[in-house]
């Protein structure tokens, strides 16, 4: 038997309702700089197993940077981070934990909504 993955997750974020935006994720308590939010396990995918533009999968696929996998559907609350050019938070691949972990950038404010640079082309207007 192998050893259980530590998936932590911070205490202080909920999911709710962005006005504009959908699902979103919210700090409800104060999160500062480097704090980790969330560790999520993933499935990677190799290149030819991406889903396709009209999968609903399609808008939940990461970047994964360990050959032969190229990107990854992550499970848990990160999945619902929404873009912002002037992010709070990033992420941070964890490949020997297969995990992707959202770690506070900034200071984040209770009430301030969480958010990630998808740093991607976005198939959406940013706003």
């Amino acid at each position: 038997m192998t050893e259980p993955l530590d998936l932590p997750r911070h205490r202080g974020i909920r999911v709710t309702e962005i006005e504009g935006r959908g699902r979103g994720v919210v700090a409800i308590e104060p999160i500062r700089k480097g704090e980790l939010i969330e560790a999520s396990p993933v499935v990677r995918l190799l290149p030819d197993a991406s889903p396709p533009r009209s999968s609903p999968l399609y808008d939940y696929v990461f970047a994964w940077d360990e050959p032969p996998f190229a990107e990854a559907v992550a499970f848990g609350i990160v999945s619902l981070v929404n873009h912002a050019l002037a992010a709070n938070a990033t992420l941070a691949c964890d490949i020997p934990g297969q995990t992707l972990r959202l770690l506070a950038a900034s200071d984040i404010e209770a009430g301030e909504e969480i958010t990630i640079d998808y740093d991607i082309p976005l198939w959406f207007e940013a706003r």
